[in-house]
C-alpha cells in the first residue's frame, strides 16, 4: 500500500469537507446551548445521536437497563473537594427502563439533610431509593429517552449553591428522575460531595496493598502448547486483570503483593533439553488429553518465547512500584499454619518468594504474611512464626489482618497499626473502605470514589486531632478497570485530609501514629475467602511427594531439571487461588500427583522368581530406569526375609542410562533349603530409599558339602573292594585266554599251507615232525599248559 498517497488523498478529502463540518458544528453549538433553569443551574443534555466533543457513543458507560426503573450513572463530579463559592459540575447518563420510554422526564439534584457523622449513616444514605428530603439544587427537563436507551447529561451548579456551616464534612446528594405525571421518582442515585472550608484535623495516613496473583485457570498448566500459551496471554498479557492492576497503580504509592508464579514456571532457570520417555507407563488416573492439565514435559516446562516476552514485560511494568513478595504460588498460609506449621513444602514456597527480587531486579519485602481469610485466630501467630523460622525469611515482620478480626466494640475506628500481645506488628485493613476500590462490575468509578471521600471524612471527624492510619487491601480476585483504578487513586491521594504512605511504613516504629494492641472481636468475624482446599492429609501428601522428588533428583545427572519439571505443578497445588475453584484443584491434583508418582517410581527393581541350586552363588537382579534422565550412583540393597538366605556382599554403585536396564550381580549364600523372599530396593549414596522396590521369591535347594564327602568315601570304598577282590581270587579268568599273537600266527600258517593231496616236496615236509618235538606241540601248535593245549590232549586221548 502507498501510505503517502493515502495521506495526500485524506488531506484533499478533509479540505473538501471542512466548510461543511464548520457549518454542522455551528448548528450543533446552537442546538446545544445551555438551558437556564429557574433555579439558576445550567443543564446540558446531548441526544443519543450526538456525543460530547472528543468522545464517541462507544465512550458512554455500558449500562444494562432495568425493567421498570430509570438508571442514573455518574461519569464525573468536579471539583473533587468543594469549597465555598465553587461551581459544581455533575456529568452522567440517563438510561430509560426496558419496559418503556422516559417521556418528558425532569432531573433534579437535592442536598439531603442526613447527619453524616457516623459511618453507619453513610450506609443508610447510600441505600436510599426514594425521594430525599432537603434543599433542591437543580430541577430541569432533560428530554425524552427511548425505552432501554441511554442519554448523557451535564449539570452545572452555580457558585454558592453548595454550602455548609461545617469546617469539613461529607454532604449527601440525591439525583432523581421524575417522569411526567408521576408522583414518585422513576430513578434515584444517592452520592456525596466532599466539603471543606477550613482544615481542622490531622490528616489520615492512607496506605493500600493490592495482590498480583494468578487466576484459578487450569489452562495455564495444559500440556497443549497453544492452549497453555493462550491462557498465559489472557493472564499476564495486555489488558489482563494483572496488567490492569499494575498499570492502574503506576506512579502511586500503592504496594503490590506479587505472587512469584505470575512470571511463569521455571523463572530464572534454564529450560531442560531432555524429553520424557515415550515408553514410560502412564499411571492410572493421569490423562494424556491435549487439554487436560498435567505435569508438563521438560521441554514444555521451558517457557515459549511468547510467554517469556509477556513475563519480561510484566517484570518491567513492576519496576518502580513498591513491592511485597508473597510465597510462591501465593501459598495458603491460613490453611497450613493451623494444621501443619512445619510443612516442608510450605517452607519451600516461602523461600521461593525470592524469585520476585531476581526477576524484577529490585529489592522487595518478603517478610509480610498475608493470610487470605484476614483472620487471626488463636495459634495463628505462633504457627506463622514456626513456619517462617526454618526459612530464609526467619520470621514475619508483620501480618495483614481484617481490622474487624482484631477490634472489639469501639466508638471510633482505630488506627491500622496494631500489635499482638507478643509484639508482632499487625497491619489491619479497613474492610469497608477496601470494598470501595473500583472494579469492572461498576459502570464507572465515580460513585465508589465519592463514597470513599465521604467515608474518610467521617473517619477524620471521629478523632480529628488524633494521628491515625488506614489501610486498603483488595481481595485476591480483585479485577479493576485500569483507567477507573487510576482515577480513583488519583482522587484519593490528592485530598487534603489523606496523606498517602507506603504500606511498609506502617510497620516502622516512632511517629505520632502508635500501634494499638489487638483485641478479641465481640462477635465472630467471617472469613474474607471461601473455605480452604488444603487439609492436613493433602498437605502431608504434597510434602511427601516433594521429598520423593528431591530424593530421586539427587541420583540423576540432570536432577535440577527433573525436580523443576515435576515440582512446579506440585507447588501450584498449595495456592490460595484454588479456594475460589475447588473442583479445578481436584482435577489438577489428581493429574499432578499421579504423574509425580509415576516419575518417582520409574526407577525400579524388576521382581522375578529364582531357583537357587547352590550353597554359594551369584543372584542376578534387574534394575530398570524408565526416566529420560541418566541415573548415577544409586545403590541396590537386598534384605532376605528368612535366615535361610544370606547376602554375602551388597553390590556397589550403579549407573543406568536413560530408558534402559541393567543386571546387578549379588553374592548370596543358602543356609538351608526352602522358600525365602528377598526384599530388593534402591537408595541414594547416603542410604535414602528411592524408586520402586520389589520382592524376589527365591527357592533355595543348596547341595551340602557333606554330600561331597560321603560321595568321595563311597567311591574310595568301591575302589578298595575291587582291589581286594582281585587279590583274594588270584589270576583273573582273562589270563586263560590264549595268546592272541600265537593264534594269529597259527592262522596265518594254516592259510599258507598247500591243499591236501598236492604233490611236491614242500607238501611232504609240512607233515614231517620236527626233531625232538613232542606230540603235543606238533599236533596242536598250542603252548603246553594252556587251555587249548589241554583240550587238544583230551581229544588225542579220546
Amino acid at each position: 500500500m502507498n501510505h503517502r498517497g493515502s495521506r495526500r488523498t485524506g488531506r484533499r478529502a478533509a479540505a473538501l469537507v471542512t466548510p461543511v463540518s464548520l457549518l454542522l458544528a455551528l448548528f450543533a453549538a446552537l442546538a446545544a446551548a445551555p438551558a437556564v433553569t429557574g433555579s439558576g443551574a445550567m443543564v446540558v443534555v446531548a441526544s443519543t445521536e450526538a456525543a460530547p466533543v472528543g468522545k464517541t457513543p462507544d465512550a458512554l458507560p455500558k449500562v444494562v437497563p432495568d425493567a421498570n426503573r430509570a438508571i442514573i450513572t455518574l461519569t464525573a463530579v468536579t471539583p473533587t473537594v468543594v469549597a465555598p463559592g465553587d461551581e459544581v459540575v455533575i456529568r452522567g447518563t440517563l438510561t430509560a427502563p426496558a419496559s418503556g420510554p422516559l417521556t418528558g422526564p425532569s432531573l433534579r439534584v437535592v442536598l439531603g439533610t442526613a447527619d453524616l457523622t457516623q459511618r453507619a449513616a453513610i450506609d443508610a444514605w447510600s441505600r436510599g431509593t426514594t425521594a430525599a428530603a432537603g434543599r433542591e439544587l437543580v430541577s430541569t427537563p432533560v428530554g425524552s429517552v427511548a425505552a432501554g436507551q441511554t442519554k448523557p447529561f451535564t449539570v452545572t451548579l452555580p457558585a454558592g449553591k453548595v454550602r455548609s456551616t461545617e469546617a469539613f464534612a461529607p454532604l449527601p446528594i440525591s439525583i432523581e428522575v421524575d417522569q411526567e405525571g408521576a408522583t414518585v421518582p422513576t430513578g434515584v442515585t444517592r452520592t456525596f460531595l466532599a466539603w471543606q472550608q477550613r482544615k481542622e484535623y490531622v490528616p489520615l495516613q492512607l496506605a493500600a496493598v493490592l495482590p498480583v496473583t494468578l487466576d484459578p485457570e487450569l489452562d495455564l498448566f495444559s500440556r497443549n502448547t497453544a492452549t497453555r500459551e493462550a491462557a498465559w496471554r489472557r493472564t499476564i498479557g495486555p489488558d489482563s486483570r494483572i496488567r490492569r492492576i499494575v498499570d492502574g497503580t503506576k506512579g502511586t504509592p500503592v504496594t503490590l503483593a506479587v505472587d512469584p508464579s505470575v512470571f511463569g514456571p521455571d523463572t530464572g532457570l534454564p529450560a531442560p533439553t531432555k524429553a520424557p520417555s515415550a515408553t514410560a507407563t502412564t499411571p492410572t488416573g493421569s490423562s494424556t488429553d491435549a487439554g487436560t492439565p498435567t505435569s508438563p514435559s521438560p521441554t514444555q516446562t521451558g517457557q515459549a518465547d511468547s510467554v517469556t516476552a509477556l513475563s519480561d514485560q510484566l517484570a518491567a511494568q513492576l519496576r518502580g512500584h513498591s513491592l511485597w513478595a508473597l510465597p510462591y504460588a501465593d501459598a495458603d498460609l491460613a490453611a497450613t499454619v493451623t494444621v501443619d506449621p512445619t510443612n516442608s513444602l510450605m517452607r519451600h514456597l516461602v523461600n521461593r518468594s525470592s524469585i520476585v527480587d531476581a526477576t524484577v531486579g529490585e529489592k522487595t519485602r518478603r517478610d509480610i504474611a498475608w493470610p487470605v481469610d484476614g483472620l487471626l485466630p488463636p495459634g495463628r501467630e505462633r504457627g506463622l512464626k514456626t513456619l517462617f523460622s526454618a526459612t530464609t525469611v526467619r520470621k514475619p515482620a508483620g501480618i495483614v489482618v481484617n481490622e474487624q478480626a482484631v477490634t472489639s466494640s469501639t466508638a471510633y475506628t482505630p488506627t491500622a497499626r496494631r500489635v499482638t500481645a507478643s509484639g508482632t506488628p499487625l497491619l489491619a485493613y479497613d474492610e469497608r473502605l477496601s470494598a470501595l476500590l473500583p472494579n469492572r462490575s461498576e459502570a464507572t468509578p465515580v460513585l465508589s470514589t465519592q463514597r470513599f471521600l465521604a467515608e474518610t471524612l467521617v473517619l477524620v471527624r471521629e478523632r480529628p486531632g488524633t494521628p491515625r492510619s488506614v489501610l486498603l487491601a483488595a481481595p485476591r480476585t480483585y479485577d479493576p478497570d485500569e483507567s477507573g483504578l487510576a482515577s480513583f487513586l488519583a482522587t484519593a491521594t490528592n485530598v487534603p485530609w489523606l496523606q498517602p504512605v507506603d504500606a511498609s511504613s506502617l510497620l516502622a516504629r516512632g511517629g505520632g501514629d502508635k500501634p494499638v494492641p489487638a483485641q478479641v472481636p465481640a462477635r465472630p468475624v467471617p472469613s474474607d475467602a471461601p473455605p480452604p482446599t488444603l487439609t492436613a492429609a493433602r498437605l502431608r501428601l504434597m510434602a511427601a511427594q516433594r521429598e520423593t522428588l528431591l530424593r530421586v533428583a539427587t541420583v540423576l545427572e540432570d536432577g535440577e531439571a527433573f525436580a523443576r519439571t515435576y515440582g512446579e505443578l506440585l507447588d501450584e497445588l498449595a495456592s490460595v487461588r484454588w479456594r475460589y475453584e475447588p473442583e479445578a484443584w481436584t482435577t489438577l491434583a489428581n493429574s499432578v500427583i499421579a504423574d509425580t508418582r509415576a516419575a518417582t517410581s520409574a526407577i525400579r527393581v524388576v521382581g522375578r522368581t529364582v531357583n537357587f541350586l547352590a550353597e554359594n552363588g551369584t543372584l542376578q537382579v534387574t534394575v530398570e530406569n524408565g526416566l529420560d534422565y541418566a541415573v548415577d550412583d544409586i545403590r541396590l540393597r537386598l534384605e532376605p526375609t528368612n535366615p535361610r538366605l544370606q547376602v554375602v556382599e551388597q553390590p556397589g554403585p550403579i549407573t543406568i542410562g536413560p530408558g534402559s536396564k541393567t543386571n546387578v550381580p549379588v553374592r548370596i549364600r543358602a543356609v538351608a533349603a526352602g522358600r525365602a523372599d528377598i526384599r530388593a530396593y534402591l537408595t541414594t549414596s547416603d542410604g535414602t530409599p528411592i524408586g520402586s522396590p520389589a520382592v524376589i521369591p527365591v527357592t533355595a535347594n543348596p547341595i551340602d558339602g557333606t554330600i561331597y564327602w560321603v560321595g568321595g568315601i563311597l567311591v574310595g570304598l568301591v575302589l578298595l573292594a575291587g582291589v581286594a577282590r582281585t587279590i583274594w581270587r588270584g589270576t583273573s579268568r582273562i589270563d586263560e585266554i590264549g595268546d592272541i599273537d600265537v593264534l594269529e600266527g597259527d592262522l596265518e600258517d594254516a592259510s599258507a599251507a598247500p591243499p591236501a593231496g598236492q604233490a611236491g616236496d614242500s607238501g611232504s615236509e609240512a607233515f614231517d615232525e620236527p626233531s625232538g618235538a613232542s606230540r603235543d606241540e606238533t599236533t596242536s601248535g598250542a603252548r603246553p599248559g594252556s587251555a587249548t593245549h589241554e583240550r587238544a590232549k583230551r581229544d588225542d586221548e579220546a
